[in-house]
C-alpha cells in the first residue's frame, strides 16, 4: 500500500522537524518489482447462481489500484444506473488513499463486494494483450468465478468498504504497513535536502495512518486489523488466517464453502478444487480451511485428495477414518504421510492428506443431488462427524473431467 507525496505540501511541512538523513539508491530502483497493469473494471455473466444463490452477473476488478482507480470505478457505477451487482476483486493492491475512496463508495451504494478472480471464456486460448483487449471491450462476457484469488495491501481497504463482504475459502487477504513514496531526484532538483524529504515522510505517513485506523473504524471493522497490519513490513506480507478474517468482522459467515471448480492452477494439469471452512476444536472455534482436489487418474476414475486443516491441539489423522458418502454410495479415504503445512493454503496450519481413486459416476450421483458428506469417525469418539458439502458446480466439474482426462 502506497501514498505519492506531494511536494506542494512538503515545501511547508518538511521543514519542520528534521531527522538523520535517509536516501534511495539507483540500484534500488532499478530491482523495484514491476508493477501490474492498472485495474480494470468489466461486467461478467455465469450461470444462474455462479456468484451465490441467486447471483449470475457481476463486476470483475482486477490489476493494481492508481490514482485514478477511483475516478473509473464511479464513472463506470454509473453507467449501471440503479443496478445493484456485486463486485470481485482480485488485486496486488496500490494507491491507499484511492482504495479508501473506492470503499466509501461502495458503501455509499450499499453493494457487496468479494474476493474471487473473473475467468472470462474468450480468454481460454488468448494472449494476455487479446484477453485484456476482450476485457476492455464493454462486452458483458461469459465467465466463471475462481475462488483461488487474493485481495492485497490497498485493495484489502477497497474490500472492508462494501456494506457486504464475502472472501470465500481459498481466497487470501494480505496486508502490510503503508509507506510514502516520494520523487526522491525531483525533491532534490527543486532544493530539498535529504533530511527534509526523510522529515516530510515521517510526517505525512503518521497522518496518513491515524486517517486509515479511523476508516477502519468507520466501516466498522475491528480495529486490530489496522494495528496488526502497521506491524508487517511494507517489503512484506501477513495473509490473515480465517479466524482473523472472522475476528476483524470481515466476513463473519459460519461457514463459508466454494464452488466446485475445475481449473488448470498450472499447465497442463486439470485439478478440480472445493475449499470449504468448518469449526473444529474442543469448543467449536478454531476456523480451519481443508480442500478436496480431484485429479486425472485413468480413464474410468479420478484420484481425489483431501487435505483436511487441523486445529493446533488435535491428535494425528490416523486415528480417524474418513469416507465421502453420495446418494447410497460410501468410498474411503486412505491416510498418508503425517500431517505438514501448506501455506499456499492457510499459513502455519497443519494439514492431513487422505487420498482415493473414485469412479467418476460416485460425483455424478453426487452431483445429482445437493450434498456430498464427509464421514469422520474418530476412534475415540464413536459418535462420527459429518460435514456436508454443496454440489454446486460439480456437474460441470466432472463434465470438464470427463472430456479432458478422456473419462469413460
Amino acid at each position: 500500500m502506497t501514498f505519492m507525496a506531494s511536494f506542494l505540501v512538503a515545501i511547508v511541512v518538511a521543514l519542520a522537524a528534521p531527522i538523520a538523513a535517509r536516501s534511495e539508491s539507483a540500484d534500488a530502483q532499478k530491482k523495484a518489482a514491476p508493477k501490474s497493469p492498472p485495474m480494470i473494471f468489466y461486467l461478467a455473466k455465469g450461470d444462474d447462481d455462479a456468484c451465490g444463490p441467486g447471483c449470475g452477473e457481476w463486476i470483475a476488478a482486477e490489476g493494481q489500484i492508481e490514482a485514478d482507480t477511483a475516478q473509473r470505478l464511479r464513472t463506470f457505477l454509473t453507467r449501471l444506473g440503479k443496478r445493484k451487482l456485486p463486485i470481485f476483486f482480485h488485486s496486488p493492491g496500490g494507491n491507499g488513499t484511492t482504495s479508501t475512496v473506492m470503499g466509501r463508495l461502495l458503501r455509499e451504494r450499499d453493494m457487496t463486494a468479494g474476493v474471487s478472480e473473473t475467468i472470462p471464456v474468450g480468454c481460454a486460448e488468448a494472449s494476455e494483450q487479446t484477453c485484456r483487449a476482450l476485457k476492455q471491450s464493454g462486452q458483458v462476457l461469459p465467465s466463471t468465478l475462481r475462488n483461488m484469488a487474493s485481495c492485497n495491501s490497498a485493495c484489502v481497504f477497497a474490500l472492508i468498504g462494501a456494506k457486504v463482504r464475502q472472501v470465500p475459502a481459498g481466497a487470501r487477504l494480505g496486508v502490510h504497513s503503508a509507506k510514502v513514496i516520494v520523487p526522491w531526484a525531483q525533491a532534490r532538483k527543486i532544493g530539498y535536502s535529504d533530511r527534509q524529504i526523510v522529515s516530510f515522510q515521517k510526517t505525512k505517513l503518521e497522518e496518513l495512518n491515524g486517517q486509515m485506523r479511523r476508516y477502519v473504524q468507520e466501516m466498522k471493522v475491528d480495529v486490530r486489523l489496522f494495528d496488526l497490519l502497521s506491524k508487517v513490513p511494507n517489503e512484506s506480507v501477513h495473509y490473515l488466517s480465517r479466524d482473523e478474517i472472522v475476528a476483524f468482522g470481515i466476513d463473519s459467515r459460519e461457514f463459508p464453502e466454494s464452488r466446485w471448480i475445475a481449473t488448470e492452477l498450472l499447465p497442463r494439469q486439470l485439478w478440480t478444487m472445493k475449499y470449504f471452512v468448518d469449526r473444529q476444536g474442543q469448543d467449536g472455534k478454531e476456523l480451519r480451511t481443508s480442500v478436496i482436489r480431484l485429479e486425472c487418474g485413468d480413464p474410468s476414475r479420478t484420484k481425489v485428495n483431501y487435505l483436511r486443516g487441523q486445529g493446533p491441539h488435535e491428535k494425528s489423522a490416523g486415528q480417524r477414518t474418513i469416507k465421502f458418502a453420495a446418494g447410497n454410495q460410501t468410498v474411503s479415504l486412505t491416510s498418508f504421510g503425517f500431517p505438514t503445512k501448506m501455506d499456499a493454503i492457510e499459513n502455519g496450519t497443519l494439514f492431513a492428506w487422505s487420498y482415493l481413486y473414485a469412479r467418476y459416476d460416485f460425483f455424478e450421483v453426487a452431483a445429482a443431488g445437493q450434498f456430498v458428506s464427509i464421514i469422520e469417525t474418530d476412534m475415540l469418539n464413536p459418535i462420527p462427524r459429518i460435514t456436508k458439502l454443496s454440489t454446486a458446480g460439480l456437474s460441470q466439474a466432472i463434465a470438464t473431467m470427463r472430456q479432458q482426462c478422456n473419462g469413460v
